[in-house]
């Protein structure tokens, strides 16, 4: 079995001469130069894949954006994007300085879709089978790091039925027929593409902690019984969620994430031991700067941060002042001495001053007038998340907050205004329960909305 990227063709050829399984040496090995994987997969109708060449330099190359490649790295090393001549030629001096044989491959840009990587298992008897579906988050050009890893992809049964077929024409062509293979594609408009694939299981932690915890499978035990051609496959019937999330500088918007892994119940894995979130250029310097992973009946994200805030009324807060000031100050909103005292008395005396605080700092806020008895109906506004915290929920803490109050004090119903074009705003208003109502005295650039509380 290869234990590497360097190690998948002579794994193959030793298990030729001991007559053991093993992938196909004997028309030459196509499991890792991807010069050859493309040329072998480029007659296959079950999979499109872009244009691409092998570097000439006698020939003159004027059309971009291109990929450059080293024909046989892994871990997105010796890869890169060029938009002109000047990256034209660093990239390609960069890739032959990493290639074994100084070879460098071109390909055509592929824009946008949904990059995959698809965890495959081959019996050494002709047969393929798909263990796992693997999300990637991808921090694009010019070196398209790997930055987060999902399993199981979120993808229909239309979809998977297509990259099944796809997987098995691809693995049948290349001649990886026995044990593990990392497959890479991407999706476009509803179209396969082939990137790569690797002749073992899949770096970052996808064959070795990834794939046996979302799907219960002993990948590497049913890996080493195809190589000796002892395996029987067994329906895999586990559906957990788990992925992997690199702490690099292309991931800095997750530091919550990251800040929430460190006592959260579904953190598996925690290698992080420096707060500062350095750059990556290739997936081998995403590794080294640590990583979290998870394991939990759903997709982990920003959302899951939520549980460590919770909304509160600041109105007896002893530091309520100074953490409102700041919050001004925070948002750009400093109104001077004499406003703002005037405009906090106001707010502490005839509103309820709803915030959400982190560390001395308030994160989210929102004031809630209970001031008509007649109606019933209180009226929210202010409703502000600071940018790095936004994505994950505040704005819900806000208002449940917000109802907690009504009913506290006997109001059936919140009224607010939002300007028409705060699209996002307006969703999550619509979500919680908001409806939008008639209102001809805010003009044209605003919306009324009201939430009858139960």
């Amino acid at each position: 079995m290869p234990s590497s990227e360097l190690s998948t063709e002579v794994a193959a050829k030793v298990a030729h001469e001991l007559g053991l399984p093993g992938n196909d040496v004997e028309q030459g090995f196509a499991g890792k130069n991807k010069y050859i994987m493309r040329t072998r997969v480029a007659h296959l109708q079950s999979v499109k894949q872009p244009k691409f060449s092998l570097y000439d330099e006698r020939e003159t190359y004027t059309s971009f954006p291109v990929v450059v490649k080293s024909v046989d790295s892994c871990g997105k090393r010796g890869i890169s994007i060029a938009n002109n001549k000047t990256d034209f030629d660093k990239a390609i001096h960069e890739s032959q300085q990493i290639s074994s044989d100084g070879t460098a491959l071109i390909e055509e840009y592929l824009e946008g879709g949904q990059e995959y990587s698809i965890e495959c298992l081959s019996n050494g008897k002709g047969q393929h089978y798909v263990i796992q579906y693997t999300e990637k988050e991808s921090a694009g050009p010019p070196h398209f790091v790997e930055l987060a890893h999902h399993q199981p992809a979120n993808l229909s049964d239309e979809m998977k039925h297509k990259i099944d077929k796809a997987t098995w024409d691809i693995l049948e062509v290349l001649g990886l027929n026995c044990g593990m293979a990392h497959l890479e594609i991407k999706i476009i408009d509803n179209d396969i593409y082939f990137i790569e694939v690797g002749a073992r299981g899949g770096g970052g932690h996808i064959s070795d902690i990834l794939t046996p915890l979302s799907t219960g499978f002993d990948y590497y035990r049913a890996a080493i019984e195809c190589s000796i051609g002892m395996y029987n496959h067994k329906q895999i019937t586990s559906k957990l969620y788990t992925g992997l999330y690199y702490h690099c500088k292309q991931n800095a918007h997750y530091k919550l994430l990251f800040d929430s892994a460190k006592s959260a119940s579904w953190c598996v894995q925690n290698t992080v031991v420096n707060a500062d979130f350095g750059n990556a250029s290739c997936n081998v310097e995403a590794m080294k700067s640590g990583y979290i992973i998870y394991c939990s009946d759903h997709k982990i994200g920003l959302k899951d941060c939520k549980n460590m805030f919770h909304a509160q009324l600041l109105n007896h807060h002893p530091n309520a002042k100074v953490l409102i000031q700041k919050h001004c100050q925070d948002i750009n909103n400093d109104l001077g001495k004499e406003k703002f005292e005037e405009w906090f008395k106001k707010i502490v005396n005839t509103g309820n001053v709803i915030a959400i605080i982190d560390r001395d700092r308030i994160i989210a806020f929102a004031l809630l007038y209970c001031n008509h008895k007649d109606t019933l109906d209180a009226y929210l506004c202010n409703v502000y998340v600071l940018e790095p915290y936004r994505g994950i929920g505040l704005s819900v803490l806000l208002l449940e907050k917000a109802v907690d109050v009504c009913k506290e004090n006997g109001f059936k119903s919140i009224s607010l205004h939002v300007d028409k074009d705060n699209y996002k705003a307006i969703h999550v208003y619509e979500k919680y329960g908001f409806k939008k109502c008639n209102d001809e005295t805010i003009g044209d650039s605003r919306l009324s909305m009201r939430l009858l509380i139960k």
